[in-house]
């Protein structure tokens, strides 16, 4: 009786191991889901940028900017929702040369519930359903977009330059160009949390 009591208790530790490592294992695949999200976002207003002449106002224009900017709407993989928060000119020292005028951005937009229906779009453009363009349309932020950031306020695994939650790592424009001037391809690299 006793023996089986142990095992089973052995068992119980056992199954509380697996799961806290697969816990963790699925943050640090978000997380670099995230990295490569917020990358495919930044090189969206760059290529706005560079066939408009100027930034994106909003997170619509630019998903919805013909021709295509964004290959698609990308959820934020740590919320599992289309509400990125955007990072503006100016704000936070941002400077991008021949940005345009300073932002008048509007209040942070409230967290917006899509289906998760993002699968199921011709190219990642809307299909009639709700989806990226409805909750991006829904927020009143505007003013020249240089980048976003998670809305999460959650503790990251990783450090990304020298911030440790989610919604502190900005990706924006002026990033990817000082990486490029620096490092070759600019891509952000996180660092393991000691």
């Amino acid at each position: 009786m006793v023996a089986v009591v142990v095992v089973m208790a052995l068992m119980a530790i056992a199954l509380t191991v697996a799961v806290q490592t697969a816990t963790f294992h699925k943050r640090r695949e978000n997380e670099m889901e995230l990295i490569f999200r917020g990358q495919q976002f930044i090189e969206g207003v760059r290529i706005f940028r560079a066939r408009n002449g100027r930034l994106p106002l909003t997170l619509k224009e630019l998903v919805d900017a013909e021709p295509r900017a964004m290959r698609k709407a990308w959820k934020d993989p740590v919320t599992g929702e289309f509400d990125w928060v955007p990072v503006f000119l100016g704000q936070g020292g941002q400077q991008i040369p021949g940005g345009g005028a300073q932002p008048t951005p509007g209040p942070t937009p409230a967290p917006t519930e899509v289906p998760d229906d993002d699968e199921e779009r011709d190219g990642g453009r809307p299909t009639g359903t709700p989806g990226a363009a409805e909750a991006f349309a829904a927020t009143d932020a505007r003013g020249p977009i240089v980048g976003v950031h998670s809305r999460s306020r959650a503790e990251a695994i990783r450090v990304l330059n020298g911030r440790s939650r989610y919604s502190d790592w900005a990706f924006t424009l002026e990033q990817q160009e000082q990486g490029q001037r620096g490092a070759g391809r600019g891509q952000a690299q996180p660092t393991p949390r000691r």
